[in-house]
């Protein structure tokens, strides 16, 4: 019993050293496919957004005012999001 009790000495530094660095490499791999993934969005100015969608600039804003296509306003600048575009397109 001594015997086992001296192998799982040993052997138990060993493993909880294996286990910490596969955990901090699976940990590392898994936070830059996020931040690769988290890449900023696109903000789009109102001369882009209607060149993008083929209206103009009085139809641009009527359809902002009416909701169906989310602008924010950045002080006298506004600008539409590359998710607000998409979703009034249906593809988001």
């Amino acid at each position: 019993m001594e015997g086992i009790a001296s192998l799982v000495g040993e052997i138990l530094p060993v493993f909880e050293t294996w286990l910490r660095a596969t955990v901090r490499d699976e940990m590392q791999k898994t936070l830059e496919a996020d931040r690769i993934k988290a890449k900023p969005e696109r903000n789009y100015s109102r001369d882009e957004v209607c060149a993008l969608l083929h209206i103009s600039k009085p139809t641009l804003w009527q359809k902002t005012k009416s909701g169906e296509i989310e602008a924010t306003h950045i002080g006298r600048r506004v600008l539409y999001s590359e998710s607000a575009v998409k979703r009034f397109l249906g593809e988001a």
